[in-house]
């Protein structure tokens, strides 16, 4: 599809609300939760799957190179959230206020989680964008094949963000079979989150490209 150079309210709206689900999913990553079947997943798979349903709405209606400055601004402000975390942290606290290792606790990341998540978000969004501009160049003019090609990059892009972000993170902190089995559910959930709102993301998909067309 032809890169658009016209930012529209609609396009604007979608990129805060992906920046968004990121910085929200780097928070809550820091919180485990367990299972059925005593499953271990991070928190963040509530929120995160949902950035890479937008990166595949930007491919589809917007293009690869919108796609991939919605990543990099994500990055930015993700960098941007951390440092003032850091600087709120180091502030002294006054004597009245015992909230501070609470705090410090919810909000510190340490240089491992940042570079883990940093990384795998870099490296899982790139897969997915390559992924799918290869799988929309037969239909370029077209919606046609959209699911399977929202499904298959970010699966993809899943999977590489999975293997790089629960290994760094979380290596040598948890069993390794714990570990092992966090990896392949969290890729399972996210792929069958994706699945399930497959025919909402479609119906998205759709309504945008109308909305867009009309805008030019």
């Amino acid at each position: 599809m032809k890169e658009k150079t016209k930012i529209s309210k609609l396009q604007l709206i979608l990129t805060v609300l992906s920046v968004s689900c990121l910085l929200i999913s780097n928070i809550v990553t820091a919180k485990q939760m367990l299972l059925p079947f005593n499953i271990t997943m991070t928190c963040a798979v509530f929120v995160f799957p949902i950035t890479y349903i937008l990166s595949d709405i930007f491919s589809e209606i917007y293009g690869y190179k919108w796609s991939r400055l919605t990543c990099y601004l994500g990055f930015a402000m993700n960098l941007l959230m951390v440092a003032v975390f850091e600087l709120s942290i180091v502030t002294p606290a006054p004597s009245y206020w015992g909230n501070q290792e609470a705090f410090a606790t919810v909000l510190g990341n340490t240089p491992r989680i940042l570079f883990a998540s940093l990384l795998a978000f870099l490296v899982g969004d790139l897969v997915n964008d390559k992924v799918f501009r290869r799988m929309k160049r037969k239909y370029s003019d077209t919606h046609k094949g959209f699911s399977i090609r929202a499904i298959v990059s970010s699966f993809c892009g899943e999977m590489i963000d999975s293997c790089i972000f629960i290994p760094l993170a979380f290596l040598g902190q948890m069993p390794f079979g714990t570990l092992a089995k966090m990896l392949i559910i969290q890729v399972s959930l996210k792929t069958a989150y994706e699945i399930m709102i497959l025919p909402l993301t479609n119906i998205l998909v759709k309504h945008i490209s109308i909305y867009e067309k009309r805008s030019e």
